[in-house]
C-alpha cells in the first residue's frame, strides 16, 4: 500500500450581474472584509469610493458563510437560493441593478490581496468592480483555517 501527501493552492471563483431587489440580517464585517473594501476602492478611482451597506453586507456572509460550510462554490446557496434572494431578504430595497462576485481559495491564496488579483484578471469580474453605477457594496469573507471563500455583493439604487 502506498500513501501519498498532497498539498496545493486551490482558487475559484464566479462573477454574476443581474438586475436587483431587497434584504435584513446582522451584518459583520472582520478585517479580511475590510481588506476587500479598500481593495475595490483602490480600483475604483475613477468612480470614487463605493459605500459599504450593511444589509448587502449581511447577504454577502450569508454566501460567504454557505459557501466555506457546504462547499457550494457558486452563485447558487446550498438552499438554492440566488443573489438577488439573499439581498431580499437582508432586507436591501429599491435596487436597480445587483452584482455578485465570489471568491474561494486555499494556502496563499487564501487572503483577500489573492481574490483581488484574481478578480481583476477576470474581465468579467473586473467589468462589476469598474462598473461606476455600483455606488454601495456588501464585503464578506469567511475562513476555517486553511479556506477562506470571499463574497461581494454590488448595488445601484
Amino acid at each position: 500500500m502506498t500513501k501519498i501527501k498532497l498539498a496545493g493552492i486551490f482558487a475559484g471563483c464566479t462573477a454574476l450581474a443581474t438586475l436587483g431587489l431587497n434584504v435584513d440580517i446582522a451584518a459583520r464585517a472582520d478585517n479580511l472584509a475590510a481588506g476587500l473594501h479598500s481593495g475595490v476602492n483602490q480600483h475604483r478611482q475613477a468612480c470614487g469610493a463605493i459605500g459599504s451597506n450593511p444589509q448587502l453586507t449581511a447577504a454577502a456572509q450569508r454566501h460567504a458563510d454557505d459557501m466555506l460550510n457546504n462547499g457550494t462554490f457558486s452563485h447558487t446557496g446550498s438552499d438554492g437560493s440566488s443573489p438577488q434572494a439573499r439581498i431580499t431578504e437582508s432586507g436591501y430595497g429599491g435596487a436597480t441593478s445587483t452584482g455578485e462576485i465570489v471568491y474561494w481559495g486555499t494556502g496563499s491564496a487564501g487572503t483577500p490581496s489573492a481574490a483581488l488579483d484574481f478578480w481583476m484578471a477576470s474581465p468579467g469580474h473586473r467589468a462589476i468592480i469598474l462598473n461606476c453605477a455600483f455606488t454601495e457594496a456588501g464585503f464578506a469573507t469567511a475562513r476555517n483555517g486553511n479556506l477562506m471563500t470571499a463574497v461581494v455583493d454590488f448595488a445601484k439604487q
